[in-house]
């Protein structure tokens, strides 16, 4: 199964990533991942009906279980 998971902070993804293991992805200032970051907003949409605000919720932690 293909999760993902939104939070405002950073530290809060990567600690999150640590426990969960997956992906950082952020739609920050010179992000070099802001696609990848669009791409989960839309699975995130399609799998949820959830709304992602990226202005809100920057950074994002993908993975499998």
């Amino acid at each position: 199964m293909y999760n993902n998971k939104f939070f405002e902070r950073r530290e809060d993804a990567v600690e999150f990533q640590k426990a969960h293991g997956g992906v950082l992805y952020s739609d920050t200032p010179r992000s070099k991942t802001k696609r990848q970051f669009h791409a989960e907003m839309t699975v995130a949409f399609d799998a949820r009906r959830e709304i992602v605000k990226s202005s809100e919720t920057p950074y994002c932690v993908a993975w499998n279980e």
